[in-house]
């Protein structure tokens, strides 16, 4: 339990200076461009981002388990070239359509033409994207968490250098001249972290070996495709569905503040860094010790995503009118509460996605549990948005849609393996974490701080009375900020 915690807290600090970063880097680009251009790459990215997603093939979730399980450096190489070929089978085809129907695309569906030379540089970033998440399988697998974790801190910095004067020489155009020329910077460094330790002991696979790796991976790997071209789908509903009927102004204001919610994102893709190869090893050799270990890591990770982005959204109007230096964002502000904890509730399904159903190869159960999510989106939205409004309605949708999955993926883990991680006390540690985000519209500064302090102490007292958070807990993590920090000095 020490070592994984060690690694996630390593990993919330890799991903934390990421974020930081990511954050200065967008605080220039929502400057530099106007609301009207957001919403172009928004709807870029949506676009580019809903089609390149079918390139996955889960792939990286199953080679990450493969690898954990290898016997060699060989058998990790072979995995690697098995991966890749079967990827790019489906990649290259997707890169020639996008590529070469931009122009139907950005002008006869979405009726904007400024798009089709970014949905061109998106075709080409595909290619190189391709390659990363299996490298960082190779990565994770090996349990180099350590260099990985460096490398996504350091990479963050090369974004920052890239983006800011691309996007203030080029605008629109510029974001995705960036977006290139940083997926083929982090493809060819990835590739080095991954096999410059094992470069003398690199083997192709025969043929008997890539059919007997092409089972071993698709046993697995074809669910967590259709699990995450639902996902992408699904994160790319609200700008793919407005942008159709919408102006581009609009849509902006939804991807700003659908960009502020995903930064949560941050928590739960660190914490499944670590913890896919870490418990699909324990799944099979320690059932009881899984269960535990995983209950009661995951009771601290509940109370901190919960805080973190209760905490996000209480501080919204302050933050994002630091970040953009004025109110052209603050049509986006009603829209945070609502994202920000349908991103908290997809965290938990993340969470034990890869850290529960992947490892117990429930992979029906978790293709169910996707398609609910990306249901009970649309159903709410079709239902509601007359009453609503489109903005309201898609913003609320994405809440009901990542309850409902949360909710099969319990109930999934209480019959099938007998394992009740989820209590009362959750519930109304969430419904405390609510209360902060709701109470986020004062307008007094002295005062909120005043609020944001006194229902913070009722919040860890709450996590106390739970047993969820006890002090050996904070004096670990104090610990290893005073490493790092002693480490940097």
């Amino acid at each position: 339990m020490k070592e994984l915690s060690k690694w996630q807290i390593i990993s919330f600090i890799s991903r934390g200076v990421a974020m930081l970063l990511g954050l200065i880097q967008s605080l220039f680009i929502v400057r530099l461009l106007t609301v009207s251009e957001w919403g172009l790459v928004q709807l870029a990215i949506s676009i580019g981002g809903a089609l390149g997603i079918y390139q996955h093939l889960g792939l990286a979730s199953a080679s990450t388990r493969e690898v954990s399980a290898a016997k060699d450096n060989k058998e990790i190489f072979k995995i690697f070239i098995t991966s890749g070929v079967i990827r790019y089978l489906v990649t290259i085809p997707i890169v020639i359509g996008l590529f070469f129907y931009s122009d139907k695309i950005s002008t006869g569906v979405y009726h904007n033409p400024e798009i089709e030379l970014p949905l061109k540089l998106y075709a080409i970033v595909l290619l190189f994207q391709g390659f990363q998440s299996i490298l960082n399988s190779v990565i994770a697998g090996t349990k180099r968490f350590k260099h990985l974790f460096l490398y996504q801190a350091l990479i963050a910095v090369v974004s920052v250098a890239l983006y800011v004067p691309f996007v203030f020489l080029y605008r629109v155009n510029g974001y995705f001249y960036a977006l290139l020329g940083f997926n083929i910077i982090a493809t060819l460094t990835l590739a080095y972290i991954a096999f410059n330790p094992m470069k003398k002991e690199l083997e192709l696979p025969d043929l008997k070996d890539f059919k007997r790796l092409f089972k071993e991976l698709f046993s697995i790997s074809i669910g967590i495709y259709l699990v995450k071209i639902i996902y992408t789908n699904w994160e790319k509903l609200g700008p793919n569905l407005l942008g159709l009927n919408l102006d581009a102004d609009i849509v902006g204001y939804f991807g700003f503040a659908l960009l502020y919610a995903k930064k949560l994102m941050n928590v739960s893709d660190a914490v499944t860094d670590v913890n896919l190869p870490v418990f699909s090893d324990k799944f099979v050799h320690d059932m009881v010790g899984f269960k535990n270990t995983f209950a009661e890591n995951f009771n601290k990770l509940f109370v901190f995503i919960v805080f973190a982005g209760s905490a996000a959204v209480y501080w919204a109007p302050e933050i994002v009118r630091l970040v953009v230096g004025g109110d052209k964002y603050d049509p986006a502000l009603p829209l945070i509460l609502p994202l920000v904890f349908a991103f908290v509730l997809y965290s938990f399904v993340n969470i034990v996605k890869s850290s529960v159903i992947i490892p117990a190869k429930l992979v029906k159960e978790m293709v169910l549990s996707f398609i609910i999510l990306i249901l009970g989106t649309l159903v709410f939205f079709y239902t509601t948005k007359v009453y609503l409004g489109n903005l309201t309605s898609m913003a609320y949708g994405l809440v009901f849609g990542a309850f409902l999955s949360f909710l099969l993926l319990m109930a999934t883990s209480q019959v099938r393996l007998r394992f009740k991680f989820i209590t009362h006390d959750h519930v109304l540690l969430l419904v405390e974490g609510l209360a902060i985000a709701y109470t986020g519209g004062i307008n007094n500064l002295w005062i909120k701080i005043l609020v944001f302090i006194v229902l913070t102490g009722v919040f860890l007292y709450g996590t106390y009375i739970a047993r969820f958070i006890n002090k050996s807990d904070l004096q670990m993590v104090i610990n290893k900020f005073s490493k790092i920090r002693g480490a940097t000095i």
